[in-house]
């Protein structure tokens, strides 16, 4: 195997910086490094790695740290890092049932509002204990009746103007945005913005399949079903095409053979009128009259002569809680909610370019060298966002000195236990050990999170393998995988 002088040196620059590691571990990961970037996978790609002691926040082992690539989804670490440190674990959102008219006997006059403050987990079944969608429009109708109320001369609309009105990323791609982990973002978010879609395959390769529904039913979308049915086990290979704003959906791609039913996930158009018009239809099944219909689309804050009234306040769980689902799943959503609260909180605007612009602004007033670190939203799902290696462990040593840090590091998944990363590692010394994101665009796969060495010492560290050869998904991960082994040894 070829090595060449530049690199070689740069390895041993980089591996004389700490005291604390294991010299042979070291030239063993340093091995496993060159020998994967003068492969056949990474001939025409880049491969870049920054492991960092984090306490003295010294490089232990740095490889093009400075280049800037997709991050894919270990961004999510520096949205839950800025959320958990501006607002700490214990916050929770909230979400509120008011009126702003005037209660007569069993009618209100004027109109029914939900308003959001941006909870991503509004409605979602993913934390016991809390209201499911469906539970939460009962929950609102009781409030409601409650009231007294059983006519409603009014709206039932939705106030999602918390955040700005761009739901999605300029940068986020036509074949993503209908599809569930497109999902935009509002200042009223349901159901965590999604909707399942049921498809029955056909028998054979190519034959059309049925289009059976969605759930939860909204009878103002209209879909055109191009699925088809390809082999047994081949997966969801379908996309979903919406406009973000708009009733028309084209269903695209294929479905395996073999199953009764399929179902994929869809990004529901403007979640925050469907919660209103969910919530319309819940009032009227139990007997509550709605006189006029829901807002027109956008929905938007619309100002009244009367003070609102609350009638139900909800509130999420746990910040804490909603970081750790985000990390451990790497849902999109909670991350580009994360992204704009704290676009928000620290600049006043929440739109995905000052979002950005704040954030770096955050973390390099730390101290973190942040040069090539160029973010298009808190999700990594635009793959024209960027940062180095270096900039992210720069971020995680100094999220670590923050009171948060213990959250943050809770939320992340370790290597062969749990989260995306469960069946990676085991077997290993790794297994256990590395607290770790991963991440996937097309074209790039990445790794973050912190690795304990075997003086005791915390390190982070950040891989990235960008433009590896096509076709190669699991040699790229296998050997991504592989290296983080070897950082257990250290």
């Amino acid at each position: 195997m070829k090595f060449t002088p530049f690199v070689f040196c740069l390895f041993l620059f980089h591996a004389s910086q700490s005291q604390t590691i294991d010299s042979v571990a070291l030239n063993n990961f340093r091995d496993a490094v060159l020998e994967l970037q003068n492969s056949e996978l990474m001939r025409s790609g880049s491969l870049a790695i920054s492991i960092k002691s984090v306490k003295e926040r010294n490089n232990v082992f740095a490889l093009n740290q400075e280049r800037s690539l997709p991050s894919a989804s270990t961004l999510k670490l520096v949205s839950t890092a800025t959320v958990l440190a501006l607002f700490g674990g214990d916050f929770k959102f909230q979400t509120f049932l008011e009126h702003d008219g005037v209660i007569k006997g069993d009618t209100l006059s004027g109109n029914l509002y939900i308003r959001g403050t941006g909870d991503p987990s509004l409605g979602s079944d993913r934390f016991k204990g809390y209201p499911t969608a469906s539970e939460l429009i009962l929950r609102w109708t009781a409030a409601v009746k409650k009231a007294g109320i059983k006519h409603i001369k009014g709206k039932v609309l939705p106030d999602a103007s918390f955040f700005d009105s761009e739901m999605l990323a300029s940068t986020w791609i036509w074949g993503d945005i209908g599809n569930y982990y497109g999902a935009g973002v509002q200042g009223l978010n349901f159901n965590e913005n999604l909707y399942r879609i049921k498809f029955k395959p056909g028998v054979e390769f190519g034959d059309p399949t049925s289009f059976l529904g969605i759930e939860p039913a909204i009878p103002y979308l209209s879909f055109v079903n191009q699925v088809t049915t390809n082999e047994r086990g081949s997966g969801d290979q379908t996309i979903v095409y919406s406009d973000p704003l708009g009733t028309n959906v084209l269903l695209t791609g294929t479905i395996p053979a073999g199953v009764s039913v399929f179902s994929v996930k869809g990004s529901i158009p403007n979640p925050a009128e469907y919660a209103a018009f969910a919530l319309k239809a819940g009032l009227t099944s139990t007997g509550v009259t709605v006189y006029e219909g829901t807002a027109p689309f956008p929905p938007v804050a619309f100002p009244t002569p009367n003070p609102k009234v609350i009638l139900d306040e909800y509130k999420s769980p746990p910040l804490r809680e909603l970081c750790q689902q985000a990390n451990f799943w790497s849902i999109n959503l909670y991350a580009d909610t994360f992204f704009k609260q704290a676009g928000k909180r620290l600049g006043g605007k929440s739109d995905y370019d000052n979002a950005a612009t704040a954030i770096t602004g955050y973390w390099s007033g730390k101290g973190a060298d942040l040069r090539g670190f160029y973010i298009k939203d808190g999700s990594g799902l635009s793959p024209s966002g960027s940062i180095s290696t270096n900039s992210l462990t720069d971020i995680l040593n100094y999220a670590n000195k923050d009171a948060s840090f213990n959250d943050f590091y809770k939320s992340i998944a370790v290597l062969g236990l749990n989260g995306t990363v469960r069946n990676l590692g085991k077997g290993t010394k790794a297994a256990g050990n590395l607290h770790v994101k991963s991440g996937s665009i097309e074209g790039t796969r990445a790794y973050a999170g912190y690795v304990t060495a075997k003086s005791g010492a915390l390190l982070s560290f950040s891989i990235i393998a960008h433009k590896y050869l096509p076709g190669s998904n699991r040699l790229i991960s296998d050997s991504l995988v592989k290296l983080m082994t070897l950082m257990a040894e250290l």
